[in-house]
């Protein structure tokens, strides 16, 4: 039997549109047996994907109760009232007088994002503690956030990637080795954070290590879904010869393709 040139990519689609309707299912079971996470946030097909974060990240705290569920909730709130704020071009503090549905799910996502927000502010877990650091410049949380450097509390790449930031200024190279250390976290599947790249990029230009700064520029390329850092805007080419290039295109392609399977380990 002769298979068809597009049935692979009617599977894919097959694929795509089952995840998406076991994901819709999920929302629909949710709010069906849940409706008070859900009756506040109004579906008008605005904001929709930041909406069922929201509902999700609430039934997950609902079932949990643990900080780290309150922090996923509080960052879900965030990215919600960033999109309806666009939407609407209203700020949700100044929306008190109005009474479109989009508001009062915007003031109903602000008065919860406020109460957590009061609520953890005596967290330990170190992403409320970098929360309530870059939120609220609470100085003890970035302190205890510090203290546990070298922890297993700290081992995520997302929060290696805010110990590397903090020292960016004052340590750049202590700094490059936490940001490889948070690329040697990632495991096969994980989707890497293009902040990572872009900063040891960032940080080698910083050292004049033009080099090294060209190839992570171009590892970051091939993890950028839209418009980010490009070697070419930096300039770097000017810095370094086509042979030179060529080398570090390919050991760029080598560190791609292990970040992909999740075997990177710095040298």
């Amino acid at each position: 039997m002769t298979t068809s040139p597009l049935r692979p990519h009617l599977l894919a689609l097959s694929c795509v549109l089952t995840l998406t309707a076991c994901e819709d299912d999920r929302l629909h079971n949710i709010c069906g047996n849940h409706p008070g996470l859900c009756v506040d946030l109004v579906d008008d097909g605005w904001c929709r994907h930041e909406r069922s974060d929201v509902i999700r990240a609430r039934y997950y705290l609902q079932e949990e109760g643990t900080d780290r569920r309150k922090y996923e909730l509080m960052r879900g709130l965030e990215r919600y009232l960033q999109c309806a704020e666009h939407s609407t071009n209203i700020e949700y503090k100044r929306a008190r007088e109005q009474k479109t549905p989009r508001v009062e799910g915007m003031l109903a996502a602000g008065d919860q994002l406020a109460l957590l927000d009061e609520q953890t502010s005596a967290s330990q877990d170190p992403h409320l503690l970098l929360w309530h650091w870059t939120n609220n410049r609470n100085p003890a949380a970035r302190a205890s956030f510090l203290a546990l450097e070298g922890s297993p509390a700290l081992e995520e790449p997302e929060l290696q990637l805010a110990l590397g930031g903090i020292y960016a200024k004052q340590d750049p190279r202590k700094a490059i080795t936490l940001m490889h250390h948070a690329l040697s976290l990632y495991r096969e599947g994980d989707e890497v954070n293009n902040r990572i790249l872009t900063s040891l990029s960032t940080l080698y230009m910083s050292q004049r290590e033009f080099g090294l700064a060209y190839q992570w520029g171009k590892v970051s390329e091939s993890f950028q879904d839209g418009p980010g850092l490009s070697t070419t805007r930096m300039g770097i080419y000017h810095q370094i010869g086509k042979r030179e290039q060529d080398a570090w295109d390919k050991g760029a392609a080598t560190i791609v393709q292990q970040l992909k399977q999740g075997v990177y380990r710095p040298l």
